[in-house]
C-alpha cells in the first residue's frame, strides 16, 4: 500500500464521526474499559469559560502560495499548532491545477521542485502534529480572469474551452481573448466551468476521486462550487437543455436596471431558471458525496458557501441548506467576512435555525479586521450554537503578530481536541 493511502478500516477517526475502537480501548476489558471511557468522556466534555467543549472544530484555511516549497509548508503546521487549531484546509487545486501528484491535471506553475508533493508533506506533518488535513478544492473556478494562457497544453482551459460559462450578454469565458472585457469589474474572479455540462461533472468527479484515493486526507473541502453571479450560465448547451425541458430560452428575457437576466427574479419562468441553476450545482455535490463515500466513508465532505442564504440560492446557485439537511455534506462553512457585528450575528442566527443536519462552522476573516473583532466573532459563533470556526487565512497570522497570543489567552486557551 502506498504510504499516502489509508485502509478504510484504520482506527484514526474524525471529529464528529463514529470510528472503530482503537487499540488503546482494546487493551481494556470489563470495568477497566468503563472507567477509561468515563475519564475520556470527562476530558472530551471539558469546556472553556464560554462553554465551548474541547470537541470544537478549529480550522485554518491555507492558501496555495504557502505550498510553493517545503519550508513554507512546514511553517503552516507550526502556525496552526501555535494558534490552537486542530485542522488545516489546504488549497491543493486553485486554478484547474494540482499541488499534488496528478495524472489528470497539470502540476501548478508555482511549483519549481519536480520532486516536491505539498499535499503529501502536509498530510504527514499535519497528522504528526495532531491536525486534521482537508483537501481544499476550487471546483468550477478554473483559470484566471485575464487573457494569460496556461503554460501546460494539458490544462482544461486549452483542451476544452467549450466547457466554460457564458454570460447572458455573450461573454464567453472559454475564449482566451476577451476583447477588452474586464471580468473582475464585472464581479467575476476568473474563468468558471459550466455546472450544467455533464462532461464537466465527470471531469471534476475524477479529480476528487484521484485525491481521495491517493492521499490519507481527512476531508474534501469544496470552494467555488457555485456560479460567479446571477448573469451566468447561458452557454448554448445549457440554455438548449433548459429550453428543451421548460419550453423557453432563459437568455431571451430583457434586463432590468440590475443587469442581464435579472428580470428572471420576478417571473414564474425566472423561478424555474433559478431552481434549475441550483439543481445543476447540487447534482455535482451529490455525485461527489457518493464518490467519497464509496472510496473512503470516513473522509468528510464540506463546502465554503456564501453566508446570506437567499442570495446564495438566487444569485450563486448554492442551495447549501439543502446540501446540509439532505446529507450531501458533513459540514458547511458560511464565509462571514463582511458587515457589521450585528449583520454577521443575524446571518449566523439564520443559518443555525435552518441547518438541521450536519455541522455548521463559522468562516471568519482575520485578514480584514483586528484581533478583538476576530475574538468577538468566535464568541458570537459559540453563543449561536455553531460547532466550530474556520479562519481565513494563514496570512492573517503573519500580518497580525499578536493574534496568536490573543487567541491563546482568550477563546482558544483550552487546548483543542486532537483527531
Amino acid at each position: 500500500m502506498s504510504p499516502l493511502r489509508r485502509d478504510n478500516n484504520g482506527t484514526r477517526g474524525q471529529i464528529d464521526r463514529p470510528v472503530d475502537l482503537p487499540f488503546v480501548f482494546r487493551a481494556f476489558s470489563g470495568g477497566k474499559l468503563v472507567c477509561f471511557c468515563l475519564a475520556l468522556g470527562f476530558w472530551w466534555g471539558a469546556a472553556d469559560a464560554s462553554g465551548r467543549p474541547n470537541g470544537e472544530f478549529r480550522g485554518l484555511w491555507v492558501v496555495r502560495h504557502w505550498l510553493a516549497d517545503r519550508e513554507q509548508a512546514m511553517r503552516v503546521v507550526r502556525i496552526a499548532v501555535d494558534a490552537g487549531m486542530n485542522a488545516i484546509l489546504v488549497q491543493v487545486r486553485g486554478r484547474g491545477d494540482a499541488f499534488y501528484r496528478s495524472r489528470l491535471v497539470p502540476r501548478s506553475e508555482a511549483l519549481t521542485d519536480p520532486e516536491f508533493d505539498p499535499l503529501a508533506l502536509l498530510v504527514e506533518e499535519g497528522h504528526r502534529a495532531g491536525l486534521e488535513v482537508h483537501a481544499w478544492v476550487n471546483m468550477y473556478l478554473t483559470w484566471k480572469p485575464t487573457e494569460q494562457r496556461p503554460a501546460s497544453p494539458r490544462h482544461i482551459f486549452l483542451r476544452h474551452p467549450e466547457w466554460f460559462m457564458r454570460s447572458a450578454d455573450g461573454i464567453d469565458m472559454g475564449r482566451v481573448a476577451l476583447d477588452g472585457v474586464d471580468l473582475v469589474k464585472r464581479g467575476v474572479e476568473g474563468r468558471f466551468l459550466s455546472p450544467g455540462n455533464p462532461e464537466v461533472r465527470h471531469h471534476l468527479l475524477r479529480v476528487i476521486e484521484e485525491i481521495v484515493a491517493e492521499y490519507d486526507i481527512d476531508g474534501v473541502h469544496m470552494d467555488y462550487v457555485r456560479y460567479p453571479n446571477i448573469h451566468y450560465d447561458y452557454s448554448p448547451a445549457v440554455s438548449d437543455a433548459f429550453k428543451t425541458r421548460y419550453g423557453f430560452d432563459p437568455a431571451g428575457r430583457k434586463d432590468d436596471e440590475s443587469g442581464a437576466g435579472a428580470a428572471a427574479d420576478v417571473s414564474d419562468g425566472g423561478k424555474l431558471w433559478h431552481k434549475w441553476r441550483c439543481e445543476q450545482v447540487s447534482l455535482l455535490v451529490g455525485q461527489v458525496r457518493e464518490a467519497v463515500a464509496r472510496l473512503k466513508p470516513d473522509v468528510r465532505l464540506s463546502a465554503a458557501v456564501k453566508p446570506d442564504i437567499d442570495s446564495a440560492y438566487m444569485k450563486y446557485g448554492q442551495d447549501w441548506i439543502g446540501w446540509s439537511n439532505g446529507g450531501l455534506v458533513d459540514f458547511v462553512v458560511p464565509m462571514f467576512y463582511k458587515g457589521s457585528a450585528a449583520e454577521i450575528e443575524r446571518q449566523m442566527t439564520d443559518a443555525r435555525k435552518r441547518v438541521k443536519t450536519g455541522s455548521l462552522y463559522a468562516g471568519i476573516g482575520i485578514w480584514n479586521q483586528n484581533a478583538d473583532d476576530t475574538v468577538a466573532q468566535i464568541e458570537i459563533a459559540r453563543r449561536k450554537g455553531l460547532q466550530g470556526v474556520v479562519l481565513f487565512s494563514v496570512d492573517g497570522f503573519v500580518q497580525q503578530k499578536g493574534l496568536i497570543g490573543t487567541l491563546q489567552r482568550g477563546p482558544f486557551r483550552v487546548p483543542p481536541a486532537r483527531p
